[in-house]
């Protein structure tokens, strides 16, 4: 087996774990978040013998792990829409893919994103009230209004999408050589 698809078997597992206590707990574990951007990074350097370059090796994971967690972080840190066990999440992908496959997978993981925001709002039957929420928010921001309605804090596990991303990447590498 290659580095890549020993790689991906780990990230799948975090992946797997992730979803499950996202859904379940409303957490990403830093117990699988870090061994697994640590065993990546270790296993991306081992057989460069070193940092590689910005496509292979360690310097690749830095890079795209990095890079994609510190774009979740401000995420995180402005608006809160995001967990901080995504922005770990993520940078174990990134970490695991490497560059240039984790700018597909982040993508996809905004693809897969909007997809289950729009299945939950329809689920709960949130739809118009989100809407009529939005309107009233820019409304006031326009100074057309005075009224903005908070509607309720709905949790839509991110983790899943960053899952489902994730594998629709490996799917969509393996079928692009």
């Amino acid at each position: 087996m290659d580095l890549k698809h020993t790689l991906w078997i780990v990230l799948a597992i975090a992946l797997v774990i992730s979803v499950v206590t996202d859904v379940v707990s409303r957490r990403i574990l830093d117990v699988v978040t870090f061994p697994t951007i640590l065993l990546a990074l270790v296993l991306r350097a081992y057989p460069f013998d070193g940092l590689g370059d910005a496509e292979n090796g360690l310097l690749s994971g830095l890079l795209a792990g990095g890079a994609s967690a510190g774009f979740f972080a401000v995420l995180a840190w402005r608006g809160g829409a995001f967990g901080w066990g995504d922005v770990k999440l993520v940078a174990a992908v990134g970490a695991v893919f490497g560059y240039p496959l984790i700018m597909g997978a982040l993508l996809f993981i905004s693809l897969a994103g909007a997809l289950q925001a729009i299945v939950t709002l329809i689920w709960q039957g949130a739809v118009w009230d989100t809407v009529r929420a939005v309107g009233l928010k820019w409304g006031k921001r326009l100074k057309l209004s005075k009224d903005a309605v908070q509607g309720p804090s709905r949790h839509i596990p991110y983790g899943v999408a960053i899952a489902l991303g994730s594998f629709w990447a490996m799917w969509w590498d393996t079928s692009n050589p």
